[in-house]
């Protein structure tokens, strides 16, 4: 057997793996969104900070990870992260309260830096020509983790409760943890040690987690009042002054240097606008689908875990020969035609949900367009990104390139909930002496504006992709064969 399917069969696996369980974590509470605002009795928006907690966490560690990877060894960062996730998910799954359960899933936030290291393990391992194809499948692990957890924690959820889904993940954690210890290869860190930019990172933190508590209650105290526009406005200086400083400090989190390459600038900008777009699409379907008619299609927390499934199968499928793919072709014209293609239908979808006779076939049968796009972006950023970063720096850019995407997914579900909320209508629930009652939901509009918004983040990628230089092109193919074979 040649070292290059060694690589392929031992470290692969395991490597995906893990990054199947973190995504299954992620993933497995989404269908139950709807039913823990009602639970907890808290607002849309609020309930947002659920998904948005988690991916704030991963922005503020993501790049003290990489670093870390960089400078200590990648298999020694990538047990310490296990161990700390795993725990975390242990107290998520007890939490008695809401604010309980928003600290935890932050604290998750930490497994988010573990695709970045997967990627860099992969990337001193195997040749050029099996990279695209490698990183086609650690990129498609976000599918198969959502195809899991979506059918999975909504089952549980739909005869248990929600906090069970997390019992689940234990023990299959535990199992990965001894795994990645027995099999992974050890890697040396470097001589040179680098100090972490706390300062910078704290700030960078600090102003996203301002702007999106001013969009969270955006819509109680008005878009355009002086609280939401002070509020945005601070997060906004508070991000300058970070972008500022980060040209004089020796160690920033986010190297203003690494933009002057537009083949790493446009993957690292792409990463934030393309997040932005997908969380905002995840937490309008899961509305969508379980909100009463005739606003919503009424489903149930199991039905819509069904029904999101097959999106993740379809994106399972995509991400391999989309990475296949980039050895033939290259990087950019996938990087191009890909949001194209999300484009068209999210726009598609905008104009459809006007409509009130709509059913979920035809709401599922123009998602597989978009989502076909949503796969050719992820993964011919990743790779575009390891082709055109310098080997020293591969560890800290591609955690900057979680930084940048975990920044879209955290406004993504926060500014969607805010659209949600402004724009909402009554449902008649009965009649009281006559008098109807109703019960106030998101309305169509909304629904529209946010497929509209998600459809503007892919046409803003594709136009970033005009810039880059090609690199992959002439690479030979790595075909989906050769990981079946080995």
């Amino acid at each position: 057997m040649s070292y290059t399917a060694h690589v392929l069969r031992r470290y692969l696996p395991i490597l995906a793996f893990i990054s199947i369980l973190t995504m299954y974590v992620e993933m497995a509470v989404l269908p139950s969104i709807y039913r823990i605002e009602e639970e907890f009795g808290v607002s849309t928006s609020e309930v947002s900070w659920v998904l948005s907690a988690e991916t704030l966490g991963g922005l503020a560690l993501a790049p003290v990870i990489g670093k870390l990877a960089d400078e200590y060894g990648r298999k020694r960062i990538l047990m310490m992260i296990l161990v700390i996730y795993t725990v975390s998910v242990l107290f998520t799954s007890i939490s008695p309260n809401f604010t309980v359960l928003i600290v935890f899933r932050a604290l998750q936030g930490i497994g988010l830096a573990i695709n970045p290291i997967a990627y860099t393990i992969l990337r001193e391992r195997l040749p050029k020509e099996q990279l695209p194809m490698a990183q086609g499948v650690i990129a498609s692990t976000f599918a198969i983790g959502g195809a899991v957890a979506l059918p999975i924690g909504a089952f549980i959820a739909q005869y248990y409760d929600w906090q069970t889904v997390y019992w689940t993940a234990l023990p299959l954690l535990i199992v990965a943890t001894v795994a990645a210890y027995r099999l992974l290869p050890d890697s040396r860190g470097s001589v040179v040690k680098e100090s972490i930019d706390l300062v910078g990172l704290i700030q960078l933190s600090l102003s996203f987690l301002i702007i999106g508590l001013s969009l969270t209650y955006a819509h109680q105290v008005g878009w355009t009042s002086p609280i939401t526009i002070t509020g945005i406005t601070i997060g906004l200086v508070i991000l300058g002054v970070f972008l500022r400083r980060s040209r004089s400090v020796l160690n920033p989190v986010i190297s203003i240097e690494d933009f002057s390459n537009p083949n790493v600038a446009v993957p690292l900008l792409a990463s934030f606008v393309s997040g932005f777009g997908l969380f905002l699409l995840f937490q309008a379907l899961v509305y969508l689908f379980e909100l009463p008619r005739p606003v919503g299609f009424g489903m149930d927390i199991l039905s819509t875990g069904l029904t999101l499934a097959p999106i993740s199968i379809i994106m399972l499928i995509v991400g391999p020969a989309f990475g296949s793919l980039a050895g033939r072709v290259g990087v950019k014209p996938i990087l191009i035609t890909a949001p194209l293609i999300a484009a068209l239908g999210s726009l598609t979808l905008a104009v459809m949900v006007l409509d009130y006779s709509i059913t979920v076939v035809d709401v599922m049968l123009v998602l597989v367009i978009t989502l076909i796009g949503i796969g050719g972006m992820m993964v011919s950023r990743i790779t575009l990104l390891m082709m055109s970063a310098p080997e020293r720096r591969l560890a800290t850019i591609t955690g900057t390139n979680t930084t940048m995407r975990l920044m879209g997914n955290t406004l993504g579900p926060v500014f969607a909930s805010s659209i949600l909320d402004t724009y909402k209508q009554g449902v008649l629930v009965g009649m009281v002496s006559n008098l109807p009652i109703l019960y106030m939901v998101p309305s169509r509009t909304a629904f529209y504006y946010i497929f509209i918004s998600s459809a503007v983040t892919s046409i803003v990628t594709a136009l970033m992709a005009v810039r880059i230089r090609e690199t992959v092109r002439g690479v030979a193919e790595a075909r989906i064969s050769t990981v079946l074979r080995v």
